[in-house]
């Protein structure tokens, strides 16, 4: 059974402000910057085609946080606004029921100005493949974007964001297709459609559990689909 959270002397507000688009927008292009360096100069031994989840989401947080954040290579996302992007670092969910969870990539927003939980505070990012193996639905949404609507995930805030490492041959209607079907209903869908303007999905997801302290119901999350394209060798 989970402890309570340490709040006294602490001021914050549920939900913490929203992302604002044009941050989440930012960190897209870094993330798709990061993935074509990548693809142009990978590490030895490194082939992006047979290369698991969590080896390519290692490789891009190296990417991230000791090439564009140090060295401020794309406008806007630099060491002073932005803290360190970190892999998998251990947080709470939203009632510290289970303390060691662990989003794929995390970025720190800096607002600690804010009155907000600032250790619960960023772009929560979760990674998943999709392929013939790792279908849409029972991996990338069933596995991975329901942590962002049960509470493991970015409970606190209003945005968070789903990277998919997706074959050639998919593409977001897919991802639409899932969320419409008879079987995505714990995922509590209540919009979603795609940005063509700037190559991501947005979908909207309703939450059913408690913020603590009893400060009522969780909001709607926006969740950003971002997908990245795994090139074939054949």
């Amino acid at each position: 059974m989970g402890i309570g959270f340490f709040t006294h002397g602490i001021e914050y507000e549920l939900p913490h402000p929203k992302i604002p688009p044009r941050i989440i927008l930012l960190l897209c292009m870094v993330i798709k910057r990061a993935w074509k360096l990548l693809e142009e100069k990978p590490p030895s031994d490194f082939e992006i085609q047979y290369a698991n989840e969590d080896t390519i989401t290692q490789v891009l947080v190296e990417i991230i946080e000791n090439r564009l954040r140090k060295f401020g290579e794309i406008d806007g996302f630099n060491s002073v606004l932005f803290g360190k992007v970190t892999r998998e670092p251990k947080i709470t969910n939203f009632n510290k029921k289970h303390p060691d969870k662990m989003p794929d990539i995390f970025f720190d927003l800096k607002r600690d100005k804010l009155p907000l939980l600032s250790d619960q505070d960023g772009l929560f990012v979760e990674c998943k493949p999709v392929d013939p193996q790792h279908t849409v639905l029972s991996c990338y949404c069933k596995k991975g974007l329901i942590r962002f609507v049960n509470g493991d995930y970015a409970w606190a805030m209003q945005d968070a964001l789903m990277v998919g490492y997706v074959t050639a041959s998919y593409s977001f209607e897919k991802l639409s297709s899932a969320l419409n079907g008879p079987k995505s209903i714990g995922l509590k869908t209540a919009d979603h459609s795609e940005m063509v303007e700037y190559g991501i999905y947005r979908s909207h997801h309703d939450r059913d559990f408690q913020w603590p302290e009893h400060r009522g119901k969780a909001c709607r999350i926006a969740v950003s689909h971002l997908w990245l394209s795994v090139r074939s060798s054949k």
